[in-house]
């Protein structure tokens, strides 16, 4: 089993266009082979956006990016106040 947390550092005035654009995201990955769960989720006070998936594999997921960044021509650099964090991890 294998997590995949890509952490967002959405600007306050993109947060809402940043998670219209994850939910598009998440649809468009669908069903891909292996996928357990995908989902967006948002920092209460902070601005950080959060998506978080789940694979039955490390070699599902890595099948998997080019439907994940199949959407990368519509996010606005402007969205972001710094560059985005990955935290991949491995049951144990």
């Amino acid at each position: 089993m294998l997590q995949a947390i890509a952490i967002h550092h959405a600007t306050p005035e993109h947060t809402d266009d940043f998670l219209a654009f994850m939910h598009r995201v998440i649809a468009h990955v669908g069903e891909a082979t292996g996928l357990v769960e995908f989902t967006a989720w948002r920092e209460g006070a902070g601005g950080r956006l959060m998506g978080v998936s789940r694979w039955e594999s490390a070699a599902d997921f890595q099948a998997a990016l080019p439907l994940i960044m199949g959407l990368s021509g519509e996010r606005r650099p402007e969205w972001s106040e710094r560059e985005d964090e990955l935290i991949v991890v491995e049951s144990a």
